[in-house]
């Protein structure tokens, strides 16, 4: 089913990119890999003037100018590409819109907090270019995906860094994503969207199922062997994170990947 489901997403990044009509002087510079994924899905990919070194899907992304990573990309490369507006992951990358916007130059801001809100911004995004319909077929193709199982939850803790524990809160869209799979987030009660936990909190809260998105090993660390998750050894490890941590069209390949781990 995900072979399938990557295959679809590449079909529609391929009829896309051969429909789209050239809109002349269109210049991006996407700073998101997330959102350089859905300009390719919406076969815009020929308006990229730059983007960070972690855009690497499609192989296409590959092929252009690379501004620095996500991080700290540089402002003189950005700046010489010339573009009529750049695309900025906030909070990470507050500051880099500060220095673009002293500079004159505008931005698009993603901050998706939730599902809704990454389908808001890939119609916004749709919009600017003009792919509206394009970008609707890709909202519409995620929506019928990824949408509420009527089943017994399955009590989830998710792991993203081992030092400090930082899990998935409330405000967080991949809170929504592993509810709508069949899954209760234990932290899902924290008003964050990806705080900081204590060993001893998830002890006591007691997951049925642990998934990881870092390689350190969770089973044997002292005091865990009473979880229920690690007793029935289901710890769920080697995930592909961009499915779930890039808030674009890939999600629905995560999202089925949970529902696998929830049956």
């Amino acid at each position: 089913m995900i072979q399938r489901l990557l295959i679809f997403l590449l079909l529609i990044v391929i009829l896309n990119c051969k429909e789209s009509p050239k809109t002349a002087g269109l210049r991006i510079v996407s700073l998101s890999p997330a959102m350089t994924e859905v300009i390719f899905a919406i076969g815009a990919g020929e308006y990229l003037a730059g983007v960070t070194t972690y855009c690497d899907f499609p192989d296409s992304a590959k092929k252009i100018y690379k501004v620095g990573d996500f991080s700290n990309p540089s402002i003189e490369r950005i700046v010489a590409l010339k573009p009529d507006f750049v695309i900025i992951n906030l909070p990470e990358q507050r500051k880099i819109k500060n220095e673009l916007e002293k500079l004159g130059i505008k931005v698009f801001i993603t901050e998706p907090r939730r599902l809704e809100d990454i389908y808001k911004e890939i119609k916004e995004l749709g919009r600017i270019v003009k792919k509206e319909r394009e970008a609707d077929s890709l909202m519409n193709f995620m929506k019928e995906i990824i949408k509420p199982k009527s089943k017994k939850k399955k009590r989830v803790y998710i792991e993203l860094s081992p030092r400090p524990l930082i899990t998935i809160g409330r405000d967080s869209y991949l809170n929504e994503l592993i509810e709508m799979a069949g899954g209760e987030n234990i932290f899902a009660d924290l008003n964050k969207d990806y705080p900081a936990v204590k060993q001893e909190e998830v002890i006591m809260r007691n997951p049925e199922i642990i998934i990881v998105f870092h390689p350190e090993d969770v089973v044997n660390r002292l005091g865990w062997g009473t979880i229920r998750a690690i007793k029935e050894k289901r710890v769920y490890r080697g995930l592909n994170p961009d499915y779930f941590l890039r808030p674009g069209p890939r999600l629905v390949l995560g999202f089925r990947e949970l529902e696998q781990i929830f049956e």
